[in-house]
C-alpha cells in the first residue's frame, strides 16, 4: 500500500511525481530491489497506475535533450580549481539558468538529495527491464519508431561531438611531442575517428562493436604509453589532466556506442534498461568540486612519486656495507648541522632586528646547509621517508593478481626503519659531539659569548621535561618534510618536461663561453641535482619562516629538528656550565629520539598515503600492512635493527 498514495495524488506539477517516487522507496522500503519489485508489481496489476506512470514518463522525458548530458555529465573539466572554485562560488550567488528539456535539469532536480541517486544506482538491470517490459506491454512497436528516430539522433550527435574532443585534444601541440614517432594518419585515434565517421554518415548500415571496442582498446594503451614517457619527457600537470580527460571520454564514448548499439539490435526496451542502469553513473554530484580536486591531487602524486622512488631508494639500506655508510653520512650531516645550530643562535642574538630579518637569516642558514648535506651526499635523518615512501608504495604494486605484495613491502620497510635508525643515531652523535666541541672552543678558548644563561637553559629545560611543545613542533617538521619531497619530485618533473638540461647545454652564451665538454657536465648536474636543490632550499625557508605564524596567529608554531635538537642540547648544557647530570641525559636523548620518530612517522605516513593514492591502492588497505608489519617485528625484530652481517650483496639482503 506504500505506493497507492503516491498514484492517487496525481497532480500536475511535472518532475515532483518521481521525487516523491523516490522519497517512498527510501522511507517505506528496506532497499531498491523491494521497491522496484512492488512497483512492478503495481503498474502490472493496475492499469490505472500504469497510464499515470506512463503519462508522467513522457511529460518529463518526452521531448527531453540528452546530447549535453552524455557528452559532459561527469567528465573533469580542463579549467584550473581557481577558475572552477570562482565559478562554483559564481552559480551559488546566482544560480545559473537551466533549461528544462535538458536531461542534465532533469536529472539536477532529482539527483539534488544525493539518496535518490544511490537508491537508482543499486537497482540492477534486470529489474529495470521487468518494469519496462510491464509498462509497454500492450504498446504497438510502431509506435516507438518516432521516439527511436530521436534517441538515435542524439546519440549520434553525442557520439560525433565525444569523437571531435578526443581526436582533437589527441593532436594538441602539448600532445604531439609524446607522439611524434607515431604515424598521426595511422595511429589508433585516426582509426577511431574514421570508425565513427562511417557510423555517423550511414546510421543505418551495421558496424562492428567488437572492432570499435579494441580501437577505443588501442587508444587507451596509446595514453598510457605517453603516461611511461613521463619517466623521460617528464609531463605538466595540464598533460596529466588532458590524459585523463581524454581516458574519460573514451570510455564514455564506448558506453554511448554500446547505447546506440543495444538500441539498433535489440530495440528499444533493452535500450531503456541499459540507459536506467547506466546512464545514472555518468551523473555529477554535488561533491563534482571535491571529485575534481581529488582528480587534482592524484595527477600531483602521479607525476612525482616516481621521481621520489627512484631517489628515495639510495635511502634504504640493504646490506651491512651500505648501513655502515649511511652511519658515516649520518655523522657528516650531523657535522654540519653543528654549525648550523651555531649560526642560527648567533643570528638569534642580534639585537634591534625585525622577525622578518630573523626569518629570512634563518631561512638562508637553513637552506644553504641542506644544500651543502645534499651536495655533499651527506645524510640528514628524517629527509629520507618523504623520498622513500614512493619506493615502499611501489613495492606493493603486486606483480599479478590483485592482491598487494605486502610481503615485499615489510621486508622494505623493515630496511627502512633500520636505516632511519642508524641515521639518528649518526646524526644525534656527530650533532651532540661537535656541538660541545664547538661552544668549548668559542666560549673556554676564545672567550666569546656564545648564549645567555636563560636562553640555554631554554633549550636544556624543553629536552629534559619533555615538554609536549617539542614533539608537536617535531610532527610540523614533518610536514615540512613532505611538503619539501613533494617540491623536489615536481622539480625533477618540470625540469624534464621543459627540456631544462639540453636548453642549458645549446644556450647560445654558453657556447662561446664553454666548450661542449664543459657544457655538458654543467647541463648533468643540473639534471642530477636541481630537484634536491630546490627541495632542500624549500625546506630550509618552510623551516626557517615557521615561527614566524606563530608569531602572527599567538598559537605555538614552531619547528623541532632531531638533529638541530641534539645540537641545540649541548649548547644548552655548555651554556650552563657543561651541567652533566645522568638522569637529565638519559631523559633528555630519549625525548631527542622522540622529536626524530615526530619527524619520521608524520612525513612518511603523508609521502605514503600520497604514494599509495598514485599507485591507485586504497586507503583502507594500510590497516593490513600495520598488521602484517607488527606481526612480522615480534616473529622476528631483529632486522628492524641491524642488516644480516654476512650480507654483501643486496640479493643476500
Amino acid at each position: 500500500m506504500a505506493l497507492d498514495s503516491i498514484f492517487e495524488q496525481n497532480k500536475k506539477y511535472e518532475k515532483s511525481f518521481f521525487l516523491r517516487l523516490l522519497e517512498k522507496a527510501r522511507k517505506d522500503y528496506p532497499d531498491s530491489i523491494s521497491f522496484i519489485d512492488d512497483l512492478t508489481s503495481k503498474l502490472k496489476n493496475n492499469p490505472t497506475y500504469k497510464l499515470i506512470f506512463k503519462e508522467e514518463l513522457q511529460k518529463t522525458f518526452g521531448k527531453i535533450n540528452i546530447v549535453s548530458y552524455l557528452v559532459d555529465s561527469g567528465i573533469h573539466i580542463e579549467d584550473s580549481l581557481l577558475s572552477l572554485f570562482r565559478k562554483k562560488l559564481m552559480d551559488s550567488l546566482l544560480p545559473d539558468i537551466e533549461d528544462n528539456n535538458e536531461l542534465t535539469s532533469v536529472a539536477n532536480e532529482i539527483f539534488y538529495n544525493s539518496k535518490n541517486l544511490d537508491t537508482l544506482r543499486i537497482i540492477p538491470r534486470d529489474r529495470w527491464k521487468n518494469l519496462f517490459e510491464v509498462l509497454y506491454e500492450d504498446t504497438p512497436e510502431e509506435n516507438f519508431k518516432s521516439s527511436i528516430s530521436i534517441i538515435q539522433n542524439q546519440l549520434l550527435q553525442a557520439i560525433s561531438i565525444l569523437t571531435v574532443r578526443i581526436t582533437g585534444g589527441f593532436s594538441d601541440k602539448e600532445m604531439m611531442r609524446y607522439s611524434n614517432e607515431v604515424n598521426y594518419l595511422d595511429n589508433p585515434f585516426s582509426k577511431l575517428s574514421i570508425q565513427v565517421s562511417n557510423i555517423v554518415e550511414n546510421p543505418q548500415a551495421g558496424f562492428d562493436m567488437l572492432e570499435i571496442k579494441e580501437s577505443i582498446l588501442k587508444c587507451k594503451q596509446m595514453l598510457n604509453d605517453i603516461l611511461t614517457q613521463k619517466d623521460y619527457k617528464g609531463i605538466s600537470l595540464k598533460v596529466a589532466a588532458k590524459l585523463n580527460r581524454l581516458q574519460q571520454q573514451l570510455v564514455r564514448l564506448q558506453s554511448i556506442l554500446n547505447s546506440y548499439n543495444e538500441l539498433r539490435t535489440h530495440g528499444i526496451i533493452s535500450f531503456y534498461s541499459l540507459a536506467a542502469k547506466k546512464w545514472t553513473e555518468f551523473y555529477a554530484p554535488k561533491n563534482f568540486m571535491s571529485n575534481q580536486l581529488s582528480s587534482t591531487v592524484y595527477l600531483i602524486t602521479f607525476l612525482v612519486t616516481y621521481h621520489n622512488g627512484k631517489t628515495g631508494e639510495k635511502y634504504i639500506t640493504q646490506t651491512a656495507k651500505e648501513y655502515n655508510k649511511m652511519f658515516w653520512t649520518a655523522c657528516g650531516g650531523g657535522f654540519i648541522v653543528a654549525f648550523l645550530c651555531f649560526i642560527k643562535t648567533g643570528i638569534g642574538n642580534i639585537h634591534g632586528t625585525s622577525p622578518l630579518f630573523k626569518a629570512f637569516f634563518f631561512s638562508l642558514n637553513y637552506a644553504i646547509g641542506f644544500s651543502t648535506i645534499y651536495l655533499t651526499h651527506m645524510t640528514l635523518a628524517t629527509k629520507q621517508p618523504s623520498m622513500t615512501a614512493a619506493r615502499l608504495a611501489q613495492s606493493l604494486v603486486p606483480k599479478s593478481g590483485s592482491d598487494l605484495n605486502i610481503k615485499d613491502f615489510t621486508t622494505l620497510f623493515a630496511q627502512l626503519v633500520r636505516s632511519q635508525m642508524i641515521a639518528f643515531l649518526g646524526n644525534v652523535v656527530a650533532g651532540f659531539v661537535v656541538s660541545l666541541g664547538i661552544f668549548y672552543l668559542l666560549s673556554n678558548v676564545l672567550g666569546i659569548e656564545v648564549i645567555k644563561y636563560s636562553k640555554a637553559y631554554h633549550y636544556w629545560e624543553e629536552v629534559v621535561t619533555m615538554d609536549w611543545h617539542i614533539f608537536y613542533f617535531g610532527c610540523i617538521a614533518g610536514v615540512f618534510l613532505f611538503l619539501s619531497g613533494l617540491i623536489s619530485g615536481m622539480t625533477i618533473n618540470s625540469q624534464r618536461f621543459n627540456n631544462i638540461p639540453e636548453r642549458i647545454y645549446n644556450h647560445p652564451i654558453l657556447k662561446k663561453s664553454f666548450s661542449e665538454r664543459r657544457r655538458r657536465r654543467i647541463s648533468n648536474w643540473f639534471e642530477k641535482n636541481m630537484g634536491g636543490v630546490v627541495g632542500n632550499v624549500a625546506f630550509g625557508f618552510m623551516m626557517g619562516c615557521a615561527f614566524l605564524v606563530g608569531d602572527f596567529t599567538g598559537q605555538p608554531f614552531d619547528i623541532r629538528h632531531i638533529t638541530f635538537v641534539s645540537g641545540n642540547f649541548a649548547i644548552g648544557i655548555g651554556g650552563m656550565n657543561y651541567h652533566f647530570d645522568v638522569g637529565p641525559m638519559i631523559i633528555g636523548f630519549i625525548a631527542i629520539f622522540m622529536v626524530g620518530w615526530c619527524n619520521f612517522l608524520v612525513s612518511f605516513t603523508l609521502s605514503l598515503l600520497m604514494a599509495m593514492r598514485s599507485n591507485n591502492i586504497p586507503f583502507y588497505k594500510i590497516f593490513s600492512m600495520v598488521s602484517h608489519t607488527f606481526k612480522a617485528f615480534f616473529r622476528n625484530p631483529l632486522p628492524f635493527f641491524v642488516p644480516p652481517l654476512w650480507t654483501k650483496t643486496k640479493k643476500e639482503a
